[in-house]
């Protein structure tokens, strides 16, 4: 695979995107293969790992990454040179679409004047073809008519920066190897969550009845469970697996439509056949909040199996790297002895390493542990324990996610709601008229102004014993 020329229509880049990141070192590709995103997101993962990026956002439709550090980049090495990866993934029939985009990652936009771009073709022809080979290898048909990369580097680069930068290559090697992890950290990244990232508190989902309000935290481990879900569905029914990767497909498309903050992502109109799906997204999400959570990493050589806590690793990440700045801070600041401090203190060996082939490659998963008989659990979709027959889904069997809809209302009440008109009354004997009051006047050709009768559809009037102790109108 080489770079497209000009007149290639199918590798130029989206103008959105150009516009977005103008003044950036940029390159990219569109890839249309027949396998499920599922699939296809399982094997970019593992060459993001080979390839030695640091993950920040995982999900089911988008991947971002990140590699090398600004003082790496010094050294105009395509391996140190920081840079930023950005995957997306979507249904496109029975497959999926792939679109990757990389670019420099520096604090400001200015890196062909430090005479980078060699450097970055070298990057981004390194990485984009790592990606089409495992796409290639998932659809060998495909992979023949892959269009070009597409790239946009600018005029070209400043040789005598790449000679100045070739200088500084040899004096700080041993630097900027051992002091790139103190500046930029060295910890796992924090892999911002969809849903807390679009700043709001509670995310809603609602139908024309009902309403579900869950806190943000809890939908993205709604999010996050349904990723993990798609990539291992185990015995699960294929049309439930189906269900759950279009809800959540849908749901990331929506935060990535709205910008940062605005209130309507805060809010997803669901149709009546997903409602079942989002019960058993928030009923998995709270399970998983509540059970102990680990990762079992699988060595990739031998398949021996261990089993770490997340928290744990944290609190040793964050006690090594307080310890190690403090340390740092006391020494004398020369070159030479701050680069041999940091060489000393930041000899950290790497995050996994099998004890009995001394591999450093593993898959991880998930798991936790039945509260009952303590078996270890690998399912993804958490139901009964297969040893002592504990039922999971019992720890939030009161848990109420769907609420009726309260939409006060805004017109009056309907005319219905009145009483309705009292009945013609029923032909019965005329009461005897008291003296002076109802008596019909005999017939004349015009009624006496002052004379009030009785309506003959009228019912009969009550007598009110203490309306009739006042004066009558004269011929009342």
């Amino acid at each position: 695979m080489s770079w497209a020329a000009d007149t290639d229509p199918g590798a130029r880049p989206d103008p959105a995107v150009t516009a977005t990141e103008a003044g950036r070192l940029l390159a990219g590709a569109e890839r249309r293969i027949a396998a499920p995103p599922s699939v296809a997101r399982q094997h970019l993962l593992r060459v993001l790992r080979d390839l030695s990026f640091e993950l920040r956002t995982e999900q089911l439709s988008l991947l971002e990454a990140v590699r090398g550090s600004k003082l790496g980049g010094v050294t105009l090495s395509a391996a140190r040179v920081p840079v930023a990866l950005r995957i997306g993934l979507e249904a496109d029939g029975p497959g999926c679409r792939v679109g990757v985009l990389l670019a420099d990652r520096w604090a400001g936009r200015v890196g062909r004047n430090w005479g980078l771009t060699s450097a970055y073709v070298q990057l981004f022809e390194s990485v984009l073809g790592a990606v089409d080979d495992v796409l290639g290898r998932l659809d060998p048909a495909a992979a023949t008519t892959f269009p070009g990369w597409w790239r946009q580097t600018g005029p070209g680069d400043v040789a005598i920066m790449q000679n100045a930068a070739s200088l500084a290559n040899r004096a700080g090697a041993m630097l900027s190897r051992h002091a790139s992890r103190l500046l930029d950290g060295d910890s796992p990244a924090q892999r911002r969550a969809a849903v807390s990232r679009s700043g709001t508190d509670t995310f809603v989902f609602e139908t024309p009845q009902t309403v579900a309000e869950v806190p943000a935290e809890l939908a993205d481990g709604m999010l996050m469970v349904g990723a993990l879900i798609a990539g291992r569905p185990g015995d699960m029914p294929p049309n439930l697996v189906a269900q759950v990767q279009s809800l959540v497909f849908r749901v990331e498309e929506h935060l990535a439509s709205v910008p940062p903050g605005s209130a309507p992502a805060a809010r997803f109109t669901v149709e009546p056949a997903d409602v079942p799906v989002v019960t058993f997204l928030h009923q998995q999400a709270r399970l998983r909040s509540l059970l102990p959570v680990r990762n079992l990493r699988t060595c990739t050589t031998c398949r021996l199996e261990k089993v770490t806590n997340p928290d744990r690793e944290r609190l040793q990440e964050r006690t090594r790297r307080t310890r190690d700045l403090a340390t740092s801070l006391s020494a004398v600041v020369t070159p030479y002895v701050l680069a041999g401090r940091l060489a000393q203190l930041n000899n950290k060996g790497p995050d996994f390493a099998c004890p009995r082939c001394q591999g450093m490659d593993a898959d991880e998963t998930v798991v936790t542990f039945c509260q009952r008989c303590g078996d270890r659990r690998a399912e993804t979709a958490l139901r009964t324990c297969s040893k002592c027959r504990f039922d999971f889904r019992s720890l939030v069997a009161g848990d109420r996610v769907w609420q009726p809809r309260q939409t006060p209302p805004a017109t009056p009440p309907p005319v219905t709601a009145a009483p309705p008109p009292a009945p013609p009354p029923q032909p019965m004997p005329a009461p005897a008229p008291a003296p002076g009051w109802g008596t019909a006047a005999p017939p004349q050709p015009a009624p006496a102004p002052t004379s009030a009768p009785a309506p003959a559809s009228a019912a009969p009037r009550p007598v009110d014993p203490e309306a009739e102790q006042w004066p009558r109108p004269p011929g009342g």
